[in-house]
C-alpha cells in the first residue's frame, strides 16, 4: 500500500511538472529540473537493497523532452533514455537537491546547438568546374582525308581532293607536295576555305597521278600550249593539255562546265617552281554550263576608270593570262591590294563578259579568316 501511495504521489508530481513551454528560454531549466527529479524519484522508489538509496541494478529513466520547437509541448514528442551503469551513490538521502542529483557532465537535450561539439568534417567533394575555371576546349575541327592536287605559294594554301574528287583549299605554314595523301582535322575560315587544326598525318607515298572535280573558269585555246583552269572553293588549278601534233586546237571544255579530270603531276621546270598538272583523262559532267561560279586568283591590276580589275587566270599565277572582271557599284575596288590573293564569285553576262559578284581576301590564313574583307555576295 505504501509503495502504491508513493507511486501515485510521484505520478501527480510529474503531472504537475509537465508544463507547456511557450518560451524557449525556459527549456533548459525545466529540462534540468525534470531530469534531476526523475533520477531522484527513480532511485528512491526503484528496486534495490532495502533501506538504501543506492541500487546495484542498471537504471533506465524515461524523461519527456520539453525543449522542442517553439509552440510545441514536451510530451508526446519522444523522450531521452538515460542509462547509468555502476554509477556512484548519490550524496545524501532523499533530501538531496537537484544540483547534487544531476551529473555535471551530462549534456542536456535542450542545450543550445552552439555549445555542442562540431560534427566531424566530411571529405570535401570535388567542386564542379565553373566557366572561368574550365580549360579552353581545343579546336578539334572536322576530319578530312584527301590527296594534295596543287599548291599556291602566293595564297599559302594547297588544294586537296577529298571523297568524290571535290576540291577544298587548306591554308598552312608549310605546303605539302602534290600527290601527298593526308588526313586530319581542319577548321573552316571566314571565306569558306580551311586551315589545319592540328598536324595532318601522311597516309601513303606521294602519288604520280590525281583525280579531281571542279568548274572550268578559264580556257586558253593556244595550239602551242592549250590549257584550262578548274576551280573549287578557294582554288583555281591550271591544267595543261598536250598539243595536237598536227597543230590543231584540241577540244577544251566550255567555260562554266563541271568536269572531272585525271592528271599527271609533272615536276616543275625550275627548281623552285610549282609542279604542273597534265591532263590524261577528261569527263564533262554538266550540260549546259553554269553561268555563275567561284574562282581564286591574284589581283593584277585595278582599273577604276573602266570599272574593272585584272585577275590572274589561276590561283598561283603560273599562267600569264588574266581575266577581266567588271566591278559593280556595290564593290569598292579601292580596298583591293595589288598582288594579294582573293576569292571571287563571277557571273557570265549575256555578252560573254565576266561580272564580279563578290570578293574576299584569301591572303594566307589571316586574310582568309578576315570576315571584314568580304564584299558583294561574299560579305559576311
Amino acid at each position: 500500500m505504501k509503495r502504491l501511495l508513493n507511486s501515485r504521489a510521484v505520478d501527480q508530481a510529474l503531472r504537475g511538472a509537465s508544463l507547456v513551454v511557450t518560451d524557449r528560454r525556459w527549456a533548459a531549466p525545466l529540462s534540468a529540473a525534470a531530469l534531476g527529479f526523475g533520477i531522484f524519484a527513480g532511485v528512491a522508489i526503484g528496486p534495490g537493497t532495502a533501506g538504501s538509496l543506492a541500487t546495484g541494478a542498471q537504471q533506465i529513466v524515461e524523461i519527456p523532452v520539453s525543449g522542442g520547437a517553439e509552440g510545441q509541448s514536451g510530451g508526446g514528442g519522444g523522450g531521452v533514455a538515460l542509462t547509468e551503469s555502476a554509477s556512484p551513490p548519490l550524496a545524501g538521502s532523499g533530501g538531496a537537491g537537484f544540483e547534487e542529483a544531476l551529473p555535471s557532465t551530462l549534456p542536456l537535450a535542450s542545450e543550445p546547438i552552439e555549445s555542442l561539439p562540431p560534427p566531424a568534417a566530411e571529405p570535401a567533394s570535388k567542386a564542379a568546374p565553373t566557366e572561368e575555371s574550365e580549360p579552353e576546349e581545343e579546336t578539334k575541327g572536322q576530319m578530312f582525308k584527301g590527296t594534295v592536287v596543287h599548291v599556291s605559294p602566293a595564297a599559302g594554301s594547297y588544294a586537296m581532293a577529298i571523297d568524290g574528287g571535290e576540291l577544298i583549299s587548306v591554308h598552312a605554314a608549310e605546303l605539302p607536295d602534290p600527290g601527298t595523301t593526308l588526313s586530319g582535322p581542319l577548321r573552316q575560315l571566314a571565306n569558306g576555305t580551311y586551315a589545319e587544326a592540328a598536324e595532318l598525318e601522311l597516309e601513303k607515298a606521294t602519288a604520280k597521278e590525281v583525280a579531281f572535280s571542279g568548274t572550268v573558269t578559264f580556257a586558253d585555246p593556244n595550239p602551242a600550249a592549250p590549257a584550262y583552269t578548274v576551280s573549287g572553293r578557294g582554288s583555281s588549278l591550271p591544267v595543261q593539255v598536250e598539243p595536237d601534233p598536227s597543230g590543231a586546237v584540241p577540244a577544251l571544255p566550255a567555260l562554266g562546265s563541271l568536269i572531272k579530270v585525271t592528271a599527271r603531276i609533272e615536276p616543275p621546270a625550275e627548281p623552285k617552281g610549282t609542279p604542273t598538272l597534265l591532263q590524261s583523262k577528261l569527263a564533262v559532267e554538266s550540260v549546259p554550263p553554269a553561268t555563275y561560279f567561284e574562282l581564286a586568283g591574284i589581283v593584277k591590276e585595278v582599273v577604276p576608270d573602266a570599272g574593272q580589275i585584272l585577275f590572274s587566270a589561276d590561283w598561283a599565277g603560273e599562267s600569264e593570262s588574266t581575266l577581266t572582271l567588271t566591278v559593280p557599284p556595290e564593290i569598292d575596288s579601292a580596298k583591293l591590294k595589288l598582288g594579294d590573293s582573293y576569292l571571287a564569285t563571277v557571273e557570265i553576262a549575256a555578252d560573254g563578259s565576266l561580272e564580279l559578284k563578290g570578293i574576299a581576301s584569301d591572303e594566307r590564313t589571316k586574310g582568309a579568316d578576315d570576315s571584314v574583307s568580304g564584299q558583294g555576295d561574299l560579305k559576311r
